[in-house]
């Protein structure tokens, strides 16, 4: 497994800074991951996921890229103020669209399908990130994400923060450009825990939005009885990648 592990280093012309990507395997469609728990790829925590799909990934079905966030995460981080935190993740947006991506379809060789995977905190980029883009990405798998912002941004709430909380762009979403790429997208998959009322509470929200608009999409609660939050989401990922995939 270890010889699919590779890095590469984008240096962001719209963040001033290195990027350091970590990819596994060598074929197949990609899963654009967001760290779990750090802004970086961290050894001790997302190797879990890898370990649980190492088998799809040696066997060619799928790669798995992680792409780093930026400073902690970016809305809940205080100590930028709110217009540094707005500015940061219009930037961020860029950075994922055109830096991440070219490189990504460079080392495939061509464009390849990408579906966007996250947990928690790391669930709201990239969801907010197939919503925004989904004629760029095939689908998302999401686990206890979050899918507003407005509890970071308060009385702030400019158009930045708007178009970067689906809960709040999704429901009047009208354009027939946007609605024909989700209604063709057969990869939206997000799962909520019951004991979690938040999660839970913004993905029925979400759930019945993609609904309204006819978007179809599979949306399921989970009780996490038992282990750590890492374990379980490594569980429910491998559960959603044997049924779906």
């Amino acid at each position: 497994m270890e010889r699919l592990q590779n890095e590469i280093i984008i240096n962001s012309e719209h963040l001033k800074r290195q990027m350091k990507i970590t990819i596994f395997g060598n074929y197949g469609f990609v899963f654009l991951a967001f760290p779990l728990v750090s802004d970086e790829y961290s050894e001790e925590n997302d190797r879990k996921i890898i370990d649980e799909v190492s088998d799809y990934i040696n066997n060619g079905v799928f790669r798995f890229v992680f792409v780093p966030t930026v400073e902690n995460r970016i809305w809940k981080n205080t100590e930028l103020d709110w217009a540094e935190r707005s500015n940061l993740h219009y930037k961020y947006n860029s950075f994922l669209v055109e830096e991440v991506l070219p490189s990504i379809f460079k080392i495939a060789g061509s464009p390849t399908p990408i579906i966007t995977f996250g947990c928690g905190e790391s669930g709201y980029f990239a969801g907010n990130s197939f919503f925004r883009h989904p004629d760029l990405f095939f689908g998302t798998v999401l686990f206890d994400a979050f899918f507003d912002i407005r509890r970071f941004c308060g009385d702030r709430f400019d158009e930045n923060c708007y178009f970067n909380s689906p809960l709040d762009f999704l429901p009047n979403l009208e354009e027939e450009y946007w609605l024909i790429h989700l209604r063709a997208r057969k990869y939206i998959h997000f799962l909520a825990d019951e004991t979690d009322n938040e999660s839970l509470i913004q993905a029925q929200r979400l759930s019945q939005i993609l609904k309204s608009k006819n978007i179809n999409h599979n949306f399921e609660q989970y009780n996490s009885t038992e282990g750590d939050k890492i374990t379980i989401w490594s569980r429910l990922f491998v559960d959603i990648v044997k049924r779906y995939f």
